[in-house]
């Protein structure tokens, strides 16, 4: 059993299974979609690209990790022994993959008991390969990044993402309407990870969503953080609240005392 493992070795494992999923995504990207199904609701699908490049990785990490963890999106789960812990996303986008929209990527985080060690987002399409490490900065393929350092709400390009059951996506729809006029403008681009990973870039100023399940959320939050930027973790007991604010530092506490407000508003009878 190895337990110790180094950020810079985490990496390069997160690296390699994340081209490795990417390249067979890229293949089927564009052709007939095979074994869709849907899993919380019926607009929330899975097809067997998903399922692939799932299955790809986690064969990858066990054959190179064998006692650790994971945690993956379409199900696959391995007890582990070592203390580390791997979060995938084979496909975070599947509907736009499904719909032939070329916005998608996969996504994996390592982690230990202290927290995410090293984060991968990988989109195959543009062959642009994010990653960060802990105390160790973020890169874009191999120049580093760093979050924007807007200041002033007013000129933020926020994204954000809704919830795939429609009682819920009511009540987004009400957030979003007290933030949408308060910033530059919005996006929902329909990958919470390549959002997250464009906030550490700085494509993006700031993302807000309601994602809850770690692979959604924690390899971005650790790009964003590595990048200078600031990600408040919320617990609302709504699932349609915010969850995840990640912004430049220079925004973050207006834009989580703006989404606070709108939530409030939100909670108003409509008449």
């Amino acid at each position: 059993m190895n337990a110790k493992l180094a950020p810079s070795d985490a990496l390069a494992i997160g690296v390699e299974a994340a081209r490795a999923a990417g390249a067979i995504l890229a293949e089927r990207f564009g052709a007939p979609a095979a074994g869709v199904r849907s899993k919380t609701s019926a607009t929330d699908l899975v097809s067997e690209a998903d399922e692939r490049a799932e299955h790809t990785i986690v064969g990858f990490l066990r054959a190179r990790r064998p006692d650790d963890a994971i945690v993956a999106e379409e199900g696959s789960a391995v007890a582990g022994r070592t203390g580390v812990r791997w979060y995938v996303d084979p496909l975070d986008g599947t509907i736009n993959f499904l719909y032939g929209i070329p916005h998608w990527c996969v996504a994996i985080c390592c982690a230990d008991a202290r927290g995410a060690v090293a984060a991968i987002v990988y989109d195959p399409l543009r062959d642009e390969l994010f990653t960060a490490m802990r105390r160790a900065g973020a890169w874009l393929n191999d120049a580093p990044v760093a979050t924007t350092g807007k200041r002033k709400l007013a000129e933020a390009l926020v994204a954000t993402g809704f919830a795939y059951v429609a009682d819920a996506r009511r009540r987004q729809g009400r957030i979003l309407a007290g933030v949408v006029a308060e910033v530059r403008d919005v996006r929902r681009n329909g990958s919470a990870s390549l959002d997250l990973a464009w906030v550490a870039a700085s494509r993006l100023d700031a993302y807000f969503e309601s994602v809850d399940k770690p692979w959604d959320w924690m390899p971005g939050a650790l790009l964003v953080r590595e990048a200078g930027g600031r990600v408040t973790e919320l617990t609302p007991a709504d699932p349609a609240l915010p969850r995840i604010v990640a912004s430049g530092p220079g925004i973050h506490d207006a834009l989580t005392r703006l989404l606070a407000r709108a939530v409030q508003k939100s909670e108003k009878p409509i008449d």
